[in-house]
């Protein structure tokens, strides 16, 4: 069984998404749950989250529309801007659906280029999603990652989810100074990372250029803080589901417990979502 801790739905329509341009051919189309349910069947996927892919509130309500209508959308990670006016407003409004697990912020958000305005704006953002026991989730490359950190330090419990590895340098087979932050982040108990993302970041099924960097999370974080993400429909610029799902299993270690693949396959999504059955 699977919990898909990583899944976009959009409908390029909706105007507010700003990245996905008409250029992106194959991604530039309506993507939508019915297009993925025979295959979430065909692999035993029991739970999702629907991850941003606009900052909008109205993207948000969107997927958390969508989820009415497919329960198997267990958990929606929002798109909120922690430096808007209305960010208080919204994230009040969101919360009160039972599915809305929180919201995923870019690392831009935290580099120390920032005013120390933006910086106190931030910091209370955090504050208030931890209060709310709410979800972060954050798409950042390694060069956030230590400012990123300095951020979290502050706020140790604050339920956050690193999404496809940090983002390392997977082509290049650059390990620092993405493992040297990774660790630094390990220390803090309310952080947590996805195994998503690999297929596109290895630029297709190649689990050899994959497995260092698990087996470095795996040592860094256990086996009770990784999740499995799919990243559809992004991963499909580099293979279909099946194929990210076969990656997924290729690259855990043959000595890893069964009970340990249970978890980072379904066990602490459902933990760090809190997600609904």
């Amino acid at each position: 069984m699977y919990v898909d801790s990583h899944v976009h739905f959009w409908k390029p329509s909706r105007i507010d998404y700003g990245w996905l341009k008409p250029e992106n051919v194959l991604l530039y189309r309506d993507y939508l749950p019915e297009q993925l349910f025979t295959e979430l069947n065909a692999y035993g996927v029991k739970q999702l989250v629907a991850v941003q892919a606009a900052v909008s509130a109205e993207e948000a309500a969107f997927l958390l529309e969508l989820a009415k209508t497919w329960p198997v959308i267990s958990g929606v990670s929002g798109g909120l801007d922690p430096f808007a006016g209305l960010f208080y407003e919204q994230l009040e409004s969101l919360k009160a659906n039972s599915r809305f697990t929180g919201i995923r912020l870019n690392g831009s958000a935290f580099r120390s280029e920032r005013s120390e305005i933006d910086q106190n704006k931030l910091r209370s953002a955090l504050v208030a999603l931890m209060q709310a026991d709410l979800t972060l989730d954050l798409l950042v490359q390694p060069a956030d990652l230590a400012d990123v950190a300095s951020y979290l330090e502050e706020l140790p419990q604050l339920k956050t989810v690193v999404n496809h590895l940090g983002c390392p340098n997977i082509r290049e087979q650059q390990m620092e100074p993405w493992r040297t932050d990774m660790k630094r982040l390990s220390s803090l108990p309310g952080v947590a990372v996805k195994l998503s993302g690999m297929i596109t970041m290895a630029g297709g099924f190649h689990p050899e250029r994959i497995r260092p960097y698990i087996d470095q999370l795996l040592e860094i974080f256990g086996s009770g803080r990784l999740l499995f993400g799919s990243d559809w429909p992004v991963a499909l610029q580099a293979g279909g589901y099946r194929d990210v799902i076969n990656l997924f299993e290729a690259v855990l270690p043959d000595n890893l417990a069964e009970g340990e693949k249970g978890m980072i396959r379904a066990g602490n999504a459902s933990r760090f979502y809190r997600l609904l059955i």
